[in-house]
């Protein structure tokens, strides 16, 4: 009878509470909205087939920096929570709480690291990150990259986007690529336009759009259900709220993030369901601020494409090879999604219920080194030059024309509705507010 007692206590629990500790969860749940480690969900250049008979010359590219550290906001937010650590030991040591031994025995360990120090600066795994980015476009385009008559990559203005560049160009220049470094444009229309729209500032940042539908999702019976067991996991009378739970959840990431084998024992506090109900949160707020949950982002996504257009278009005309990249942030990613009519769903992304199967997944769309990829080939065939489009999103193959590969036709049908693109509207308002 005792090997049915084992059995017993190995089997998963009911309602969401915990069927095995953390610290010896063989496969933690790895997806944590836009703070994912680029190398949970990427997928790899050099395993994609290259197009028969075609050659490229124009690689196009918008990117994510790699992983850094949480901003002054967020961070103030996750060090209040992380007081709590005392209050989870002290309710293990009087046999209160839910926890295992081990992983109060790991929170205990913790530290907190003094992270509000560095606010959002790129860290060093975000670094590495975007060299071994760079390794693997180099390996995939070597032929392309040293027969360049352009080269130009081009940043924001922030020290995590300059820096993820700089790591990017070291992965190729270990290869013996050669490329040009532009400054910093302050009003970059291309990598970063949503930075000096003052209409957006004024109907989506200031909105409370975004954040009713998140509110409206925490009163589900779902999300009550996450607060009461991480509170019975806590051991603790007080009613947690859900700006701590967030709070919390951040604790879980951010040191989640650091490394893709590293665990840090926040996420102790919430099992694989629970942490797929809080990226559901982290996804309607991008829906809403960044996607297409407001028209005015489609509008700015459009003209970072319209860039990507007018090069395509210079290069059927001159035939010159050109290498061109920007490094911006999770919020341009989005908006070039929605822009491109991208992983829309019906029904849309709403507060009312959590949309499991959805395509709209901020984990998969923009983690940390988030990436966009255009290559345009020359197709030799019976002495006709012809061309051919192929597309990534975080290397991995997508197939915007229906086929693996846009025609010319094809493509310019898709995205000749850029070349008029304007953010003439943005200066409609008197409210400015960086993001």
């Amino acid at each position: 009878m005792w090997w049915k007692l084992i059995m017993c206590v190995c089997l998963p629990l009911v309602n969401g509470r915990r069927s095995q500790c953390y610290w010896n969860n063989k496969n933690p749940y790895t997806y944590f909205g836009s703070k994912t480690p680029y190398e949970a969900v990427r997928g790899d250049f050099r395993d994609v087939p290259p197009i028969k008979g075609c050659e490229p010359v124009n690689v196009w590219f918008i990117t994510r920096h790699g992983t850094r550290h949480p901003s002054p906001m967020d961070a103030a937010a996750m060090k209040e929570a992380s007081a709590l650590k005392d209050k989870i030991i002290n309710s293990h040591k009087e046999g209160r709480g839910e926890m295992c031994a081990q992983d109060v025995s790991d929170l205990q360990n913790w530290k907190w690291n003094n992270l509000e120090n560095n606010p959002s600066i790129l860290t060093q795994e975000g670094f590495i990150e975007l060299l071994a980015f760079g390794q693997r476009f180099r390996e995939k385009y070597s032929s392309f990259l040293d027969n360049l008559n352009q080269s130009r990559i081009r940043s924001t203005d922030e020290k995590r986007t300059r820096k993820s560049s700089k790591g990017f160009i070291k992965g190729l220049e270990d290869f013996g690529a050669n490329v040009f470094v532009d400054d910093p444009i302050r009003e970059d229309a291309v990598a970063r336009p949503y930075r000096f729209c003052k209409k957006r500032g004024g109907e989506v940042i200031n909105s409370t759009l975004a954040s009713d539908e998140i509110r409206r999702y925490q009163e589900t019976a779902e999300f009550k259900e996450l607060q009461k067991n991480v509170q019975e996991r806590i051991g603790s009378e007080e009613v947690l709220l859900p700006r701590t739970i967030m709070a919390i959840y951040d604790l879980c990431r951010f040191y989640r993030a650091y490394s893709v084998v590293k665990r840090s024992p926040w996420c102790a506090l919430f099992t694989d369901h629970e942490l797929k109900i809080l990226e559901y949160v982290e996804d309607i707020k991008h829906y809403f601020r960044n996607g297409y949950g407001h028209p005015m982002n489609r509008l700015l996504g459009a003209s970072g494409l319209k860039d990507l257009y007018e090069r395509f278009e210079a290069t059927v005309s001159s035939g010159h090879k050109s290498f061109i990249g920007y490094f911006s942030h999770d919020t341009m990613l989005d908006m070039i999604y929605t822009a491109l009519g991208l992983y829309y769903d019906y029904p849309e992304i709403s507060g009312l219920e959590r949309i499991k199967n959805r395509k709209w997944r901020t984990s998969f769309l923009t983690p940390f080194v988030a990436n966009f990829v255009a290559v345009l080939h020359r197709c030799t065939k019976m002495s006709t030059l012809k061309y051919r489009i192929q597309f990534f999103v975080n290397e991995k193959e997508v197939h915007i024309c229906g086929n693996r590969v846009c025609g010319w036709y094809g493509f310019r049908e898709k995205f000749q509705q850029f070349a008029n693109a304007s953010i003439d509207f943005c200066n409609e308002s008197t409210t400015l507010y960086y993001v």
